[in-house]
């Protein structure tokens, strides 16, 4: 069967518009990589103790604690934390009745305490700030576990 030149014709401009609407598809939908590196990672939750029994914590979704033995917790609010390859980092503000910051870094390293017990986690924590009149101007080595 023979076609003529206005069905090649046809035919030609049909295939340019369905190639130009794909590519046009493509160009606005965002590639897997790109739409999974901005997707935040789900909230994980870790127990935290002091290499020297001298604190304990947790990390939740609800607020991340911290407890010096013989004192009072400090609630903070849970915000989501930085992510360096296999360290991450957690930083809160506490502003109720004195401003309080911690600042927790969890490295995914083996942790030893005194104690012998070990961790998946390697734990460094900061608190900076005033507390009933006292500062809290403290870094201390740690441990922690997934829960």
């Amino acid at each position: 069967m023979r076609y003529g030149p206005s069905f090649k014709v046809l035919a030609l401009l049909t295939a340019v518009t369905l190639l130009g609407a794909c590519a046009k598809e493509a160009a606005e939908m965002p590639d897997s990589a790109t739409a999974a590196a901005a997707a935040p990672p789900p909230p994980e939750s870790f127990t935290l103790a002091a290499k020297d029994g001298s604190w304990s914590g947790e990390i939740t979704p609800s607020g991340i604690t911290y407890t010096a033995k013989g004192k009072d917790p400090l609630t903070f609010e849970y915000k989501a934390p930085a992510l360096n390859g296999a360290i991450s980092d957690y930083e809160s503000l506490m502003t109720a009745k004195d401003t309080i910051r911690i600042a927790i870094s969890l490295a995914m390293t083996s942790c030893t305490d005194q104690a012998g017990a070990a961790y998946t986690h390697m734990a460094q924590v900061w608190l900076t700030g005033r507390q009933g009149g006292r500062d809290l101007n403290t870094q201390t080595q740690g441990c922690a576990n997934k829960k």
